[in-house]
């Protein structure tokens, strides 16, 4: 097999499934989107928590903590959903996975506004994680990897 074309660099067989709609192996572009997923997931589940925990410190406010966590462990639950569906290589994940990013973008860029080196740096993170996982569900091979 000749690959002097683009194309066949950037799929070959063995790479990537073929067009009889049965997911093919993995590419590491997919694998670094599902762990940018699950990062995501297991970061806003853990933020959610720590809500709930400080609500318990402060016993005149139950109602908002205990609505707060639920939001955000909805939220995270979603981003898992959307990184397993990505990972079982669905065509249809891509798109929540790259709103979920664009949240990100939006979150990295309000928490770099905050207060304190170490706010900044987590800003930075958030922000690099929303751009590289951008990148990588837009990846030709990561597309050419998902089924219907």
């Amino acid at each position: 097999m000749d690959s002097d074309t683009p194309d066949d660099e950037l799929a070959s067989a063995d790479q990537v499934g073929d067009d009889s709609g049965a997911p093919g192996p993995r590419p590491g572009a997919l694998i670094a989107a599902v762990a940018i997923a699950a990062i995501e997931a297991a970061g806003i589940a853990g933020y959610g928590i720590s809500i709930g925990f400080a609500g318990l410190q402060n016993p005149g406010s139950v109602a908002a903590p205990i609505v707060q966590v639920v939001l955000y462990l909805v939220f995270a639950a979603g981003i898992a959903a959307a990184g397993w569906a990505l990972w079982r290589q669905r065509q249809v994940a891509r798109t929540p996975f790259v709103v979920v990013q664009l949240f990100a973008l939006v979150v990295g860029y309000t928490l770099m506004q905050g207060d304190g080196d170490a706010i900044h740096r987590l800003g930075w993170l958030v922000l690099a994680m929303g751009v590289v996982g951008i990148a990588l569900a837009m990846s030709p091979l990561v597309s050419k990897s998902l089924v219907r």
